[in-house]
């Protein structure tokens, strides 16, 4: 039986699926399968893939309409029969040695769940990097339940805390909590996370990173933002303070990371407003701001929050005089200017 299921969800990702394949089949660590749901592409993924699987029978395709990486995700948890659980990105980069380091780890030191660190890796349009950025976290042994929890903030302070390829679960913990990914439209990996924290009873982190994970500079998050996008994250963000408030954690630490979360969020939906690709008056942009300012529970987490460097500092001081015209005029800057970081915290 394999020992670690390797879960691929891919969407029309015929110009990364070959590379990813053969780093999974290139890894030093050999007892895995790797299953690639092709989650309805309508390019070419499916036959590379195939050509693949006549090759090595540790390569599952499981093809089916699509409906998101939620949902094509938790048909490869119930096909899985590994041990272990690893979830990669089909155009992300991974480290020869990442399966074995994580194997090694979860097994010799008898826990639930390790956790590594990671490298943003920021490329343009061509796929050329521009910047690399490691995140390279403390290394911690939480050996009880209540340990893991009151270090949920930390972890994901750390940046290392709500993603899903920086760690291998244990794969009996998910199926016998019949844990799954939810349909939330942003959020899901973080969600997914927490439930998983919740069963389980102790966890390491490595100082170290085999997992890059690319950052397209012309392709922003926040470009995908929908019209609803308030109710998205504040969906995303009740669910989170719901858990803390269960596990008997939301203090004030809590309480003001996850309104600095909550308002960093606000600020990304503010450049897909402004990017010169959204075509909609001035008028209309102003209203869209306008609105998300006098919102409550923007007004509640601005209070709460406390996001860092000068620029966002004043965008906040901004949105809590309601200065929507300075607002517009200075995201229309910044990205003018294209000085566009990443916001996840």
């Amino acid at each position: 039986m394999a020992q670690i299921s390797v879960i691929v969800p891919v969407y029309n990702g015929a110009k990364y699926i070959n590379k990813c394949i053969e780093m999974v089949i290139n890894q030093t660590f050999k007892n895995f399968e790797l299953i690639i749901i092709d989650d309805g592409s309508t390019d070419n993924t499916k036959e590379i893939i195939n050509e693949y699987a006549k090759k090595d029978t540790r390569i599952k395709l499981i093809s089916k309409k699509n409906e998101g990486t939620w949902a094509a995700r938790n048909i490869g948890i119930n096909e899985s029969i590994g041990k272990y659980i690893i979830f990669f990105d089909c155009d992300d980069w991974y480290e020869d040695d990442l399966l074995k380091e994580m194997y090694q780890s979860i097994e010799n030191n008898d826990v639930d769940l390790v956790i590594s660190g990671q490298t943003n890796v920021t490329v343009d349009k061509n796929g050329e990097t521009i910047r690399r950025a490691k995140v390279l976290p403390k290394e911690h042994f939480f050996e009880t339940k209540d340990e893991i929890l009151d270090n949920y903030i930390l972890l994901r302070k750390e940046e290392i805390g709500d993603t899903l390829w920086n760690k291998i679960y244990k794969s009996e913990i998910i199926k016998k909590y019949n844990l799954k990914f939810e349909n939330y439209k942003r959020g899901e990996d973080t969600i997914f996370n927490a439930n998983y924290y919740e069963l389980i009873d102790n966890c390491i982190i490595l100082g170290k990173a085999f997992y890059s994970y690319r950052i397209e500079k012309e392709n922003p998050v926040w470009l995908k933002y929908s019209e609803n996008y308030l109710n998205i994250v504040s969906e995303e963000s009740n669910a989170i303070i719901g858990k803390l408030e269960k596990w008997g954690k939301y203090n004030a630490n809590a309480k003001e990371y996850q309104s600095t979360h909550f308002i960093y969020r606000i600020i990304e939906y503010f450049y897909g407003v402004v990017y010169k690709g959204n075509q909609i008056s001035f008028k209309n942009k102003y209203e869209k701001v306008l609105n998300i300012i006098t919102n409550e529970d923007v007004k509640k987490n601005l209070i709460n929050s406390n996001v860092n460097g000068k620029f966002n500092k004043l965008i906040i001081k901004l949105m809590k005089s309601k200065n929507v015209v300075l607002i517009l005029f200075l995201i229309k800057i910044k990205l003018i200017h294209n000085d566009i970081k990443d916001y996840r915290i």
